[in-house]
């Protein structure tokens, strides 16, 4: 199984009026974390000479989340349910909080189960069900709110599924958990997502698709098996699977994160730890000295990690944990030089329960 707050009277009339929502301020980035079993996001500021803090009150938003996702832009946040049939869209403000955009949250016919922003801020990709089989949905979200544009059907086994937008902004991949496959969807000159090009087997219950920061390599996690599949990517998109893939790594693997260059990759475990990587140039898998590293004293399941703009802390949250609520936790992590990880700080609460898929993200 997959597994807002008031804002300065001046930032809500400039969204309500159309202006674009300022930038965060400088040397602050804000982590926004939903979940699958109650409603609302959390934000959190994280900055390179402090602990985590929480930004505000959790702001409502729909329950049954899988999905949250900051635009590229840091301008805003959209939250996918799939138990709602609705996506939610706010913009961030100065200092981190948000607020609903007009004609928000959008209703949708089926559940929604992960969304992915283009590189250039303009389209939102959602999985989701019609009818038989699975689909992608492309939004425009120029201005803001999501606006449909096409539906590109999928697979009948492609109903739960989640998705990475290739940097150069040319290609969608979307997992296929039942079906044990990579789906590759071009897409066009308009940021439409086209049907799929290409289907390439991915190992057992293949989870959270990731591409490096350079678009040279896809790895995706097979939680069941404990092991990492990877693929190179051609110019076109085209996916050819590594030399040595699948990597054996931890059972219980999900999100996977890569530092900068695309030289180290930090796949999060449900065991209470993540484990580190050295990427050699053909794709192969090197683990870090020390590797893997616990998530904490209290045992806990991490499931998505993510690395500040400057490449020295690494972010990890967690499905849940065993503290006295069971909520999912945030943990951060000092990057030795080696590529090692040092927690710092005490875990998080964050509130949310089950925070699963791609239920957090990290402003840019």
């Amino acid at each position: 199984m997959r597994i807002l707050l008031l804002l300065p009277v001046v930032a809500t009339l400039a969204v309500v009026m159309g202006a674009a929502p300022a930038r965060a301020e400088p040397g602050a980035q804000y982590i926004y974390v939903g979940g699958a079993f109650n409603e609302g996001v959390a934000g959190f500021e994280v900055r390179p000479d402090a602990d985590p803090k929480p930004v505000g009150a959790t702001v409502p938003a729909p329950s049954g989340s899988y999905s949250v996702e900051v635009t590229p832009d840091g301008k805003y946040v959209y939250v996918a349910s799939s138990s709602e049939n609705r996506i939610a869209a706010f913009a961030i403000a100065p200092g981190g909080t948000l607020t609903e955009l007009p004609g928000s949250p959008l209703l949708t016919a089926d559940r929604i189960v992960a969304v992915a922003a283009a590189p250039d801020g303009r389209h939102l990709y959602a999985t989701t069900t019609d009818g038989v089989r699975g689909a992608v949905i492309t939004y425009s979200i120029a201005g803001g709110l999501p606006v449909r544009v096409a539906t590109t059907p999928l697979d009948i086994t492609t109903h739960f599924a989640f998705l990475a937008v290739a940097p150069d902004g040319r290609t969608l991949y979307v997992d296929d958990y039942v079906g044990g496959q990579i789906l590759r969807l071009p897409l066009d000159s308009d940021g439409i997502a086209l049907e799929p090009r290409q289907r390439i087997a991915a190992g057992a219950t293949p989870i959270n698709p990731a591409v490096s920061p350079d678009g040279k390599l896809l790895y995706v996690s097979n939680e069941v098996t404990g092991t990492l599949t990877g693929f190179g990517i051609a110019a076109d998109g085209t996916l050819t699977p590594l030399p040595g893939s699948p990597f054996p790594t931890l059972p219980g693997n999900r999100g996977i994160t890569f530092s900068a260059d695309s030289s180290r990759a930090y796949v999060a475990h449900a065991l209470n730890s993540v484990s580190g990587y050295r990427l050699g140039a053909d794709g192969g898998l090197t683990p870090l000295p020390g590797s893997p590293y616990s998530a904490g004293a209290i045992p806990s399941a991490p499931g998505l990690s993510f690395f500040d703009r400057d490449g020295e802390r690494l972010y990890v949250v967690t499905l849940g944990s065993l503290s006295s609520a069971g909520p999912s936790t945030l943990q951060g992590f000092d990057v030795l030089p080696d590529g090692a990880l040092r927690p710092f700080g005490p875990p998080i609460d964050t509130g949310r329960l089950f925070t699963d898929g791609l239920a957090a993200d990290i402003t840019p």
